[in-house]
C-alpha cells in the first residue's frame, strides 16, 4: 500500500502528466487490480480524467477480454514484457490494428503496477501485407521480372525470370544484366537517361542468352523508379521466340510471293508487251507506203504499249525491289537514289562500301532496302530536306545503312507518334536481329540501321547446343 500511494502521487505530478501526453502512442498506468491510475489521452467521449478508476479490460472489445486479462495476469505473475496484436473493426467497418506491449512498474522489487502502451499499427499493417500480395502476385507471374539497379546488377527476380534464363532460384542475384542480353544492357547510356524521366517506360527487345549458352527472342518492358534516392528499372519480359518466327516466316512468304510477281511482271508480262512493241513497229514500216493515212494510229499504240512496259517494269521494281542476281542491295539503292532525286527533285547521293564474311541475304537486302526507302520518304515529306545521302557499310559479320538529311530534324517524341513509318523501320530491324537508331543532326537527321548478316533466329539455331546421340 505505501508503494501504490507513492505511484499514485508520483502520476498526480504535472510534469510527468505533460511528458506523458506528448508520446504519440496511448499510455495507460494500471495498478494490481487492474484498475487505471493514469491515462496520458482519452478514449471515444471519455476524456483521460474520466478513464481513471475503470477497468483497462473495459475499454477493449468483448472478443479481446480473454486475451488481454491472460497478458496482464501474466506479467504480474512474471515480471517480464509481453504484449498481443489485436484487430479491431472500427465505425467505418474497416479493420484497425493494434500492437499491446504490458511491462512492470516496481518499487523495491515489487511489482506494484502495469504500463499498458497501445500502439496502432493499422498503416503498417496495410503496407506489409499489400507489399507480401504483391510479391505473390509478381511470384505467380508467367512473366520473367526482375528489378536492376543503375549498375544494371539485378538484385531482384521472379522464378518466372530465372527460368526464363535457365538458372536456378537465386542464382541471378548480384549479376549483370549484360551477361543475359546484349542491347541495350551493354550501354548504360541507352537506358539510364530514363531516370530523368520518372514514370516513363520503354519497350526493349533483344536476343537473350540462357545458361546452356542456347539464345530466345526477349520482349518486354523497362520502367524506371526510385528507391531511398536510388534509381532502379523493373525488366517485364517474356519469351517471343515462336511468334518472332511466326512473323517472319510470313514475312518470308510475303518476299517469295511479292519476289515471283515481280519477276513474272518483268520477264513474263514485260516481255510479252515488249515484244508487241516491236511487231508494232514493224508494221508501222511496211505501212509507210501502202497505208500512211493509218501510220499516227500505229505509233500511238506503240507508245502506249511502251507506256505499258515501263509501268510494268515500275510494279516489278516496287514488288521485288532487290534482285540479287541483278546487283543486289547496292545497285537496288543507286535506283532508289535515282528515282528519289526525279520523283521528290531533291539531291539523293548513295555510297556502299560492302566487305562481309559472306553475301547478304535476300531477306536481309529487302529489309533494308524498304528500310532506307521509308527514310528517304520520310525526309522530304517531313523534314523537307533538300540533300539525302545513303551509305551502306559492311564489314565482316554485320551490315549498316545510314541515311542522312539536311531537313529541319525529327522531332524529340516522333518515335512515339502515331505514324506507322519508324515503328515498321523498328521492327524491320528487330526481324533482322539488329537495331534503329534516329539521331538528331545540325541541322537534319541521320539515321543509322546495324543487323548482322546472320538473323538471329538462326544465330539462336547456330549456338544451340546438341544434344550427344544415346
Amino acid at each position: 500500500m505505501p508503494a501504490e500511494l507513492g505511484l499514485r502521487s508520483t502520476l498526480q505530478t504535472e510534469t510527468l502528466r505533460q511528458l506523458v501526453a506528448a508520446v504519440g502512442d496511448t499510455v495507460f498506468v494500471v495498478d494490481r487490480s487492474l484498475r487505471i491510475l493514469m491515462a496520458n489521452r482519452g478514449l471515444g467521449e471519455r476524456s483521460a480524467k474520466q478513464l481513471e478508476g475503470a477497468l483497462i479490460t473495459d475499454l477493449f472489445p468483448q472478443s479481446l477480454h480473454a486475451r488481454a486479462l491472460s497478458t496482464l495476469h501474466r506479467v504480474l505473475a512474471n515480471g517480464q514484457v509481453d504484449g498481443y496484436v489485436a484487430e479491431i473493426e472500427g465505425n467505418d467497418g474497416q479493420s484497425r490494428h493494434f500492437d499491446v506491449r504490458v511491462s512492470p512498474i516496481r518499487d523495491d522489487q515489487k511489482i506494484v503496477a502495469l504500463a499498458v502502451v497501445t500502439s496502432e499499427t493499422t498503416e503498417q499493417v496495410r503496407a506489409e501485407r499489400a507489399i507480401a500480395t504483391q510479391a505473390r502476385m509478381i511470384e505467380s507471374m508467367l512473366e520473367g521480372v526482375a528489378v536492376i539497379n543503375e549498375q544494371g546488377v539485378i538484385e531482384i527476380t521472379n522464378p518466372a525470370f530465372d527460368t526464363l534464363f535457365g538458372y536456378r532460384r537465386g542464382e541471378l542475384i548480384g549479376r549483370n544484366m549484360s551477361m543475359l542480353a546484349g542491347w541495350p544492357f551493354e550501354q548504360p547510356e541507352r537506358w539510364q537517361p530514363l531516370s530523368a524521366k520518372q514514370g516513363r517506360s520503354m519497350q526493349v527487345e533483344f536476343d537473350g542468352r540462357r545458361a546452356d549458352e542456347s539464345h530466345f527472342n526477349a520482349l518486354g518492358v523497362l520502367s524506371r523508379f526510385e528507391v531511398a534516392g536510388r534509381n532502379h528499372s523493373l525488366l517485364v519480359l517474356q519469351d517471343v521466340s515462336e511468334r518472332k518466327q511466326l512473323e517472319r516466316a510470313i514475312l518470308q512468304a510475303v518476299s517469295r510471293e511479292q519476289y515471283r510477281i515481280g519477276n513474272d511482271l518483268h520477264d513474263g508480262l514485260g516481255q510479252e508487251l515488249t515484244g508487241i512493241a516491236l511487231m508494232l513497229r514493224g508494221l508501222a514500216g511496211r505501212l509507210t507506203s501502202e497505208y500512211p493515212t493509218i501510220l499516227p494510229e500505229i505509233e500511238g499504240i506503240t507508245r502506249l504499249v511502251n507506256s505499258s512496259i515501263e509501268s510494268t517494269r515500275a510494279l516489278a521494281r516496287g514488288l521485288s525491289p532487290v534482285n540479287l542476281e541483278r546487283g543486289g542491295l547496292s545497285d537496288a539503292l543507286d535506283g532508289l537514289a535515282m528515282h528519289a532525286s526525279e520523283l521528290y527533285s531533291v539531291e539523293v547521293t548513295c555510297s556502299h562500301r560492302v566487305k562481309t564474311i559472306r553475301p547478304l541475304s535476300t531477306e536481309l537486302a529487302n529489309h533494308l532496302y524498304r528500310i532506307a526507302q521509308e527514310a528517304v520518304r520520310n525526309a522530304v515529306r517531313h523534314g523537307q530536306a533538300r540533300s539525302i545521302r545513303l551509305h551502306l557499310h559492311g564489314a565482316r559479320a554485320k551490315v549498316r545503312l545510314t541515311v542522312t538529311d539536311d531537313g529541319i530534324g525529327m522531332p524529340s517524341d516522333a518515335v512515339d507518334a502515331p505514324g506507322m513509318g519508324l515503328k515498321i523501320m523498328r521492327y524491320r530491324a528487330r526481324i533482322l536481329g539488329g537495331e534503329v537508331r534516329f539521331e538528331r543532326g545540325t541541322p537534319g537527321t541521320r539515321i543509322v540501321c546495324e543487323c548482322p548478316l546472320e538473323p538471329a533466329a538462326d544465330v539462336a539455331k547456330a549456338r544451340r547446343p546438341r544434344r550427344r546421340a544415346g
